[in-house]
């Protein structure tokens, strides 16, 4: 096995602190700064720089944020992601640091009606979904119960007097201009997209959709006209034979009920090889975190990994384990396998992405600086009942809601076709939140040595693959795949705790997993009775939600081999990076308000990103 390089930059002393200082927005100036271009003499695959962005924001164009009471507009979505200040509930808030790319998801189900519904001068006035509207509205959340049985659970048929023609299509051609106004190749990227959002029974089974550009389909494709995944991948594949280019992205696997990577199609028949290899062919990435918890596993389904009790949302408490595991990523890279093993494909093939799903229409991801993703129950006026209440919409306490996800790309320019070809050929990653950037490439022939070239990334991409790709076959000679891994850290947040690859393989008729530490932070050593790398610490200040980058490393880079490499046995590899211990966003509101912790969340969490895979297949 190679030898671990544990970091290449030591951590920072003790006096860098990360302290719980409340923003103060400044006048808005000139358009910030973004990534400076990669140096001229830099060209191919290794010019690629990471981008950070969100594919999965709702405004008051979704019917549910409306009725949250949000007001904010695509237009205001994509001055927040550049570094502007918008209000969001009276509140002006700004990023701290802005994203590179931004695709605005409305839900296609009635696209921008609640928003309107009961304008006296507005295109329903008159219509009795506008007097039942009136009515909801006066009860908090109200207009939900008019929008919800139709528009998400399939209980009820369409609003027919809330979906003509003309309302679906001026609506979505303001969501489009919106998206043209602000795209700004080189500097900040938008991308035309929406949501399909079928939930039956309560199974959250939404897709996001994100379109290339610069051609458009005339209307999007909503649960309202079909319920099956099936049917939204021929939307698609209709339009790529117009030359229309989309992305399907599914989310919130972790509250599908084990519906999302079921061993059945949406008919209860057995997934077969067709079904697999479409299914495969349409569905390339998948979203592993967000504010709605995070999909990757469960502590059931991975009791040696003690890293899986992460940002998770209540589960159903009358659902087999086997059920339930039909909606984590983990445990659909196993199932995975075995239908490779049965029918000869595997139609979960997918890399990973991060986002935030809020629906505030602001893409807030930072700890210390989050105002909220939900709408009514993000008024901060009263802090002390902001970590105390039940959300409104979500009705749990607020402070089990996170602060939300982005997604890393590897691409050589900030613009729309750069970035959708990363994510077609899945070189993203996702993180919690943080803007970490993380490699990982796979090969037979790298060593040690080959990260110490200067030019070690050019070599990766020739003699390797990046994540995403399939392992090309195993050479004569060659023992196992080597995996070059670099992280650095978000510069304006925590040091790295550690990187580790997620190992999931085929033998003996049964898929396996198991997580290797790889490289690490510190003077440490694995425990020869555990097996474990010992917990990098903890220098978090509860009281002032302080912490320092005294422990962890700014750096990690380095080789790991697999030591346990079966080459008869089909695999999927994935980096999984942790930060060290930082407050969660409760913590630094309690800190600043000089307020008890919350008492229903870990003060502290460890931020942590996650490449898409590599797969092996003998």
């Amino acid at each position: 096995m190679i030898a671990v390089v544990t970091a290449l930059t030591a951590g920072c002393d003790s006096s860098d602190k990360q302290a719980a200082r409340a923003p103060e927005p400044a006048a808005d100036t000139a358009a910030p700064e973004f990534n400076e271009a990669v140096p001229a003499h830099v060209s191919g695959p290794a010019s690629r720089r990471a981008l950070f962005g969100d594919l999965h924001l709702h405004t008051s164009m979704s019917f549910d944020a409306a009725a949250s009471e949000t007001n904010t507009l695509p237009e205001d979505s994509y001055r927040f992601a550049r570094g502007e200040i918008v209000d969001y509930l009276g509140q002006r808030v700004k990023r701290k640091a802005p994203l590179d790319f931004l695709a605005v998801t409305d839900h296609a189900e009635y696209l921008g009606v609640a928003r309107v519904i009961t304008d006296v001068d507005g295109p329903f006035a008159g219509t009795k979904s506008a007097a039942m509207a009136a009515e909801k509205k006066k009860v908090p959340m109200g207009l939900m119960s008019l929008f919800s049985p139709s528009g998400f659970r399939m209980a009820e048929p369409p609003i027919g007097e809330l979906m003509g023609d003309e309302t679906v299509l001026s609506n979505w051609q303001r969501q489009i201009q919106a998206a043209e106004a602000f795209n700004d190749p080189g500097r900040f990227t938008t991308f035309v997209a929406f949501e399909w959002s079928p939930m039956p029974g309560g199974a959250h089974m939404h897709r996001n959709v994100i379109f290339k550009g610069p051609d458009f389909p005339m209307r999007p494709f909503s649960s309202l006209q079909s319920p099956r995944p099936e049917d939204l991948w021929t939307y698609a594949e209709n339009l790529q034979a117009q030359g229309i280019e989309a992305l399907l992205i599914p989310h919130n696997s972790n509250l599908s009920e084990g519906l999302m990577f079921a061993y059945k199609d949406s008919d209860g028949n057995p997934i077969s090889r067709a079904y697999a290899e479409r299914r495969a062919r349409n569905e390339l990435l998948v979203e592993i975190s967000q504010n709605k918890g995070t999909s990757e596993t469960l502590p059931i389904f991975s009791p040696d990994d003690e890293f899986a009790n992460f940002e998770l949302m209540p589960q159903p408490t009358d659902m087999d384990a086997a059920t339930l595991a039909g909606g984590f990523i983990r445990q659909a890279y196993a199932r995975g396998l075995e239908l490779l093993h049965s029918t000869g494909a595997n139609p979960f093939r997918f890399g990973l992405v991060g986002a935030s799903d809020f629906h505030s229409g602001v893409s807030a991801s930072e700890e210390d600086n989050f105002p909220g993703g939900l709408g009514i129950g993000d008024d901060q006026s009263d802090p002390a009942k902001l970590l105390t209440s039940l959300n409104p919409v979500m009705r749990m306490p607020t402070t089990v809601l996170s602060a939300g996800g982005i997604t890393g790309v590897w691409a050589e320019q900030n613009t729309r076709e750069s970035i959708f070809n990363a994510l077609r050929r899945r070189e993203v990653f996702a993180t919690s939140g943080p803007r970490m950037q993380v490699r990982m490439f796979a090969g037979w022939r790298f060593d040690q040595a080959t990260v110490q070239q200067q030019d070690w990334i050019a070599t990766a991409y020739q003699q390797g693959v990046a994540m995403g790709a399939d392992l090309t076959a195993q050479p004569d000679g060659a023992s196992a795949p080597v995996f070059l891994l670099q992280a650095i850290k978000d510069p304006d947040g925590a040091n790295i705790d550690r990187i580790q690859i997620v190992k999931i393989w085929y033998a003996d008729g049964a898929a396996h997993e198991k997580v290797f530490d790889a490289l690490w932070g510190d003077v440490r050593e694995i425990d020869p009775t555990t097996g474990k790398l010992p917990a990098v610490g903890n220098t978090v200040d509860l009281g002032t939600a302080e912490y320092e980058n005294s422990i962890g490393a700014a750096t990690l880079l380095g080789a790991w081999q697999d030591p346990e490499f079966d080459a008869q046995a089909p695999a999927i590899y994935y980096a999984r990076v942790m930060e060290i211990p930082t407050p969660r966003w409760p913590t630094y509101l309690a800190a600043r308000n000089g307020l008890p912790l919350s008492t229903d969340v870990p003060p502290t969490l460890q931020e942590r990103a996650w490449t898409s895979p590599v797969f092996y297949n003998p």
